[in-house]
């Protein structure tokens, strides 16, 4: 008897502009992992590859997983499959979050983490008594398991994806990580993550963990061993991660992170005025510390040869609509990031804003499911109190002036003589995927902000052929 086959798909937004993906989709190797091993599992990553035409794709089970922005295009694929009697299975936020939704448009649902149930729902399908809803747990992290990431073979990533944690404490109103994966900061054994990482062949890591460091004494301890036995294990890899701002508060961590290997880190800054972060709830200390507190710390993490990108949110109730977009670039500039994450602020389904956008009758785009596809963090779904929707989107593009190519190069310099080669090359990767997403977009056309940028960054002297500096290497496109 041949092998079943279980097709797992990783669907592309159909209007949005992203093109660039720079890691591995992680919870898809996941599923492969648990799937039983007379399966043959194969992935399609949409992102990668672009739109596909499903309608000759030989399946026995296909696994669907989708943010919101996806599920749109989801719900076309699951469509293609089901008229041909081929079962699909839909997993990942969106679904856990909005089941009853869900399940018109495929067979069954995966909720939550898929460790715990998915093989239950595989027999099943073999039994053919597949049930409409499977509730995954939120397991303790002895009991994950390792990806499958022979998967991913097919595709070039920039970086290999890896988690040490799940679930984050912070709670903020904009994300819907609390809801599914929950607020206990479940912390993997650290030999078991210096095994794994081990095991990988690839010199470039993203940890996708929501927040490597924690935020309780437990976790920095935790921490802290993880990259003292990383340094130990002589890894010899390079990884970026996301953190909270608190990552900065002491010395030996960022010391030792170094040493393991850390190049870069993503931090949610959100907002550069306090009043936003206590709206959204960000955490307490920076509210308390104010501005001056992200200044220190990225400051104190650039010391180390570390890169930091910081992401900020646009069209919060409380920001001033006539100043943001040169108090961003202004900020940036001051405490000399080395790339940035730019989202308008946008209620997801399952997070409080949500709730009381919804409650306050200001959301604009509700034509569900087709409508979701509108919710890529880059446009306004809702009525804001100080600005229109066209407002804000010339803020949002004045702020996006900052993804020049020219600017980038200028970016990239200066990160590699103040930071670290490795800091300036990781944080151009990032901004590549932006500044292509702008050259798609024809944004950059001149802007009352487009010749406000500080000039005063000294190109770097050509570098020797060859060298890790060599501008040759600073591809904007392909």
């Amino acid at each position: 008897m041949s092998p079943k086959k279980l097709l797992l798909i990783n669907p592309r937004n159909r209007v949005s502009l992203y093109g660039d993906y720079l890691w591995e989709p992680l919870s898809l190797a996941y599923v492969a992992a648990v799937t039983p091993k007379h399966w043959d599992v194969e992935l399609i990553d949409e992102q990668c590859e672009g739109l596909k035409d499903y309608t000759s794709v030989k399946a026995d089970l296909v696994g669907i997983t989708a943010f919101t922005t996806q599920v749109t295009r989801a719900y076309e694929i699951s469509s293609q499959f089901r008229s041909r009697g081929v079962p699909v299975v839909l997993g990942g936020i969106h679904a856990s979050l909005v089941p009853t939704e869900a399940l018109q448009h495929c067979d069954a649902i995966y909720v939550g983490e898929c460790e715990s149930d998915w093989p239950a729902l595989v027999a099943d399908v073999e039994a053919g008594t597949l049930q409409q809803t499977y509730m995954g747990k939120k397991l303790p992290p002895e009991q994950h398991t390792w990806p499958d990431r022979s998967i991913f073979k097919k595709y070039h990533y920039e970086y290999v994806s890896a988690q040490t944690t799940r679930g984050c404490p912070m709670d903020c109103s904009f994300c819907s990580v609390t809801v599914f994966n929950g607020n206990v900061f479940r912390m993997r054994e650290v030999d078991d993550v210096v095994a794994e990482v081990r095991n990988i062949p690839h010199r470039d890591i993203i940890f996708v963990d929501d927040d490597l460091n924690g935020f309780s004494r437990k976790a920095k301890e935790r921490c802290i061993a993880l990259f003292r036995a990383m340094i130990a294990a002589d890894l010899g890899k390079r990884w970026i991660t996301q953190v909270t701002i608190n990552f900065g508060d002491d010395d030996e961590m960022l010391e030792l992170a170094r040493a393991a290997g850390c190049a870069g880190v993503f931090i949610g800054l959100e907002s550069t005025d306090t009043a936003s972060l206590q709206l959204i709830r960000k955490d307490g200390k920076s509210q308390k510390r104010g501005i001056a507190y992200y200044e220190d710390n990225i400051a104190r993490i650039h010391r180390h040869g570390i890169g930091v990108v910081g992401s900020f949110i646009m069209g919060i109730d409380s920001q001033n609509m006539d100043t943001i977009a040169p108090e961003i670039l202004s900020f940036a500039e001051h405490v000399r990031l080395d790339g940035m994450n730019l989202t308008i602020l946008t209620p997801l389904p399952g997070t409080r804003d949500y709730v009381r956008y919804d409650q306050e009758g200001r959301i604009l785009f509700k034509d569900y499911p087709g409508d979701w596809e509108k919710y890529t963090l880059a446009f306004p779904v809702t009525r804001m109190l100080h600005v229109s929707g066209a407002g804000l989107m010339k803020r949002y593009f004045e702020v996006l002036q900052y993804f020049r190519p020219d600017h980038l190069a200028e970016l990239y310099w200066r990160t590699h003589r103040e930071v670290s080669p490795d800091a300036a090359w990781h944080a151009f990767l990032w901004n590549r995927v932006w500044c292509n997403y702008c050259l798609r977009a024809n944004l950059f056309k001149r802007s009352p902000l487009a010749s406000t940028y500080p000039r005063e960054i000294p190109r770097e002297p050509p570098a020797e052929p060859g060298s890790l500096a060599e501008p040759a290497g600073l591809q904007l496109t392909g």
